[in-house]
């Protein structure tokens, strides 16, 4: 009786006397359920060494576009500027750069060389909605009410993008070593100026949508923590969201009240076969990859 009597104290101590939170003293508890909800509205999007490829790729082709068309709009209608020689070398060190870092970050990743495959196949395949995408893009971005094409993992543009750097990529490598250590340069040059003329459009592009246009940069979380709001994703890769993170949707996502504890998604299926991370890895990615 009396141990009877002590269990059931704290709880009847409980119901007299409920805890008040003072302001700002929210319970452990409660910043767990917080977290939870968090989590459950957001999906992994990128993995850890997708993002580390891109970043490898992207930010020493951002300093060398820089630079080379410093070089080229600036210095070469009169050489004797100052600093030429310092956007010159910082160019050089870029290029070095562009060349090392993706093959440091392809060895790094090579654990996932099925997803790395899925991502190119993905970028050359396209369909109908692909080309109407592009046609409605422009008019999309200054009128909400014209409704895109469902996309997959990567949108048409995103796909054009890919498509030309996989191109051009060994192309720059080349033409700017021949200019660098060979007598090649003249011809080289001209190579290398065109194709990075015909980037420009496709960068400024890209960069307009991952930082300025306030519909899409919010997926640039995606390239930064691997993780993006779950209704975004739905909404501008509709496609890829539904083959691969509708299964696991919570119950309370369309009322806007995410459910914590979300259905895990069946073993394999579209999983498996496409090549994209793997529902079991998402725990491990969600724990280790977020810093």
């Amino acid at each position: 009786m009396l141990i009877t009597l002590r269990l059931n104290e704290p709880e009847t101590r409980k119901a007299e006397t409920p805890h008040r939170c003072e302001r700002g003293d929210a319970p452990a508890d409660s910043a767990a359920n917080i977290k939870l909800s968090r989590m459950s509205s957001r999906i992994l999007r990128f993995a850890k060494s997708e993002r580390l490829v891109h970043w490898s790729i992207a930010g020493p082709f951002l300093v060398s576009f820089a630079t080379g068309m410093t070089l080229a709009v600036l210095y070469n209608p009169d050489p004797t500027r100052p600093l030429r020689s310092v956007f010159a070398m910082i160019h050089r060190i870029s290029g070095v750069a562009l060349i090392v870092l993706p093959l440091l970050a392809a060895f790094r990743a090579r654990g996932d060389a099925r997803l790395h495959l899925y991502n190119i196949r993905q970028a050359w395949i396209w369909v109908f909605d692909d080309f109407r995408w592009l046609v409605l893009m422009g008019l999309a971005t200054v009128n909400s009410r014209i409704q895109l094409p469902e996309q997959g993992k990567f949108n048409a543009a995103e796909k054009l993008n890919f498509m030309v750097l996989m191109t051009t990529y060994p192309l720059y490598v080349v033409t700017g070593l021949l200019m660098w250590l060979t007598h090649l340069a003249i011809l080289s040059w001209i190579l290398h100026f065109c194709m990075a003329t015909l980037a420009t459009p496709l960068l400024l592009g890209h960069l307009f949508m991952a930082l300025v246009n306030r519909e899409t940069r919010v997926g640039l979380d995606g390239m930064l923590s691997g993780f993006v709001e779950r209704q975004w994703a739905k909404h501008h890769y509709r496609r890829w969201y539904r083959e691969h993170h509708e299964a696991t949707e919570p119950a309370g996502e369309d009322a806007g009240e995410p459910d914590p504890n979300p259905a895990p998604a069946a073993p394999g299926g579209n999983w498996a076969r496409q090549g994209s991370v793997l529902p079991e890895q998402v725990e491990s990615v969600t724990a280790g990859d977020l810093g």
